[in-house]
């Protein structure tokens, strides 16, 4: 039997990651991660120090290529309603680790997810996805009603900080993510100008866009027409500097 955890490097999948390695001995949790080659930095640090804290690997199994050269190979940009950068750095990465354990005789795989209980579309898909493909899935911050926040608290309670990234967005993705909606983007734009610029290039490049019904340089000209509610925004404190 085999937990894999599927560890993002944000602070759910950190909570789901620590929940595994209580509920179950330590040989059966995998903490499985993807590179993109585009994270940012300190999400990378977040994935080294919560590993050392809490004395256990992280293994990865990754496509070798970044998001951008995915883009290239393919010939396109991906966008949000067609991430397949999405579909070939993670979910065919997990695919691949999946029928390598099952090579080595592991007949009974757990898929455990750091989703909240207000990301259900996820949840139906994952479990969807799960039925198919012959293992099982677990999301236990709902099964034990963990807010995001909660989860941040947690990680910050083992003197592991929280991701930077969540001091301008939602979620530690990589940086430039593609499913990320007009307010997401704006918000590259303010704290990552060189990757909003290379995505406004690719856009040019490719002739088509990100989002569904605008470019990147247009949304940076006229901004949002509304004010957008951040669901999933999260505190992580103060930042190194004290601030």
């Amino acid at each position: 039997m085999k937990m894999v955890v599927g560890f993002s490097g944000g602070v759910t999948s950190a909570w789901a990651a620590m929940w595994a390695l209580r509920m179950f001995p330590k040989d059966y949790v995998v903490w499985l991660f993807h590179d993109t080659k585009e994270e940012d930095a300190d999400t990378y640090r977040f994935i080294r120090e919560f590993s050392k804290m809490a004395g256990h690997p992280i293994t990865e199994q990754s496509d070798g290529r970044s998001v951008t050269q995915v883009f290239e190979d393919e010939g396109a940009i991906a966008n949000n309603r067609m991430a397949f950068c999405s579909r070939i750095l993670k979910a065919e990465q997990r695919d691949k680790y999946f029928a390598k354990l099952r090579s080595e005789g592991i007949g009974s795989i757990t898929n455990v997810l750091g989703f909240t209980a207000i990301e259900w579309q996820r949840v139906q898909r994952a479990t969807a996805r799960s039925l198919q493909s012959g293992y099982y899935v677990n999301f236990p911050l709902i099964n034990n009603n963990i807010t995001k926040q909660q989860a941040a608290d947690y990680c910050m309670s083992l003197g592991v900080r929280p991701p930077e990234m969540y001091r301008w967005s939602e979620h530690a993705n990589c940086v430039g993510c593609v499913r990320g909606g007009k307010a997401y983007w704006l918000k590259v734009k303010e704290n990552r100008p060189l990757i909003f610029a290379q995505r406004s290039r690719l856009e040019e490049k490719y002739g088509h866009t990100i989002l569904k019904d605008t470019t990147l340089v247009q949304l940076a000209a006229t901004g949002l027409k509304r004010e957008v509610r951040a669901r999933e925004a999260i505190d992580i404190g103060p930042c190194e500097c004290g601030a």
